[in-house]
């Protein structure tokens, strides 16, 4: 059962939320196995290729964003906090500006992605904020991470 939920985007306000029925450690799991990050990462429509992947505090990740038109960038960054299974922090350097609506301004600099899971009855609650973004991309980010959450797949199963 998934159920999902969107707050107005803050300073440390979630900008999507998501509930997933598996463990947090699963759901966790999702997040840092190439395998399963590529079933659901991105907004609709968008493939996503692992080209990189270090789960571990300064580590680096990169992934190639396909979008439904064929096009296709890197979108980079690094991992600046783990605490399997509550927490995650990545800094995004490179965003992927595919695709955006006319009068959204590209995101230029880097932005912060926190991501906390937490359990309750029996599922995992998936919050996510976005910060340091532009006033346009935000629109954008809340929209993407809806997306995206709603995809990670409720039969996941932690490798470890």
């Amino acid at each position: 059962m998934k159920d999902l939920a969107l707050t107005r985007a803050g300073k440390d306000e979630p900008v999507a939320r998501h509930q997933v029925d598996a463990s947090p450690d699963d759901v966790f799991a999702a997040w840092v196995t190439p395998q399963i990050l590529e079933t659901w990462w991105g907004p609709e429509g968008f493939t996503t290729t692992v080209l990189k992947l270090d789960p571990a505090e300064g580590g680096r990740f990169a992934f190639e964003m396909t979008a439904p038109d064929g096009s296709s960038c890197v979108m980079t960054g690094v991992y600046k906090r783990i605490d399997r299974p509550k927490l995650l922090v990545f800094e995004i350097t490179d965003h992927c500006n595919l695709n955006l609506p006319d009068g959204v301004r590209p995101q230029q600099d880097p932005s912060l992605v926190t991501v906390r899971f937490s359990e309750r009855d029996g599922k995992t609650d998936v919050a996510v904020s976005h910060s340091f973004l532009n006033a346009e991309y935000e629109f954008i980010a809340v929209r993407s991470w809806s997306s995206a959450l709603a995809k990670i797949p409720i039969n996941v199963r932690s490798r470890g």
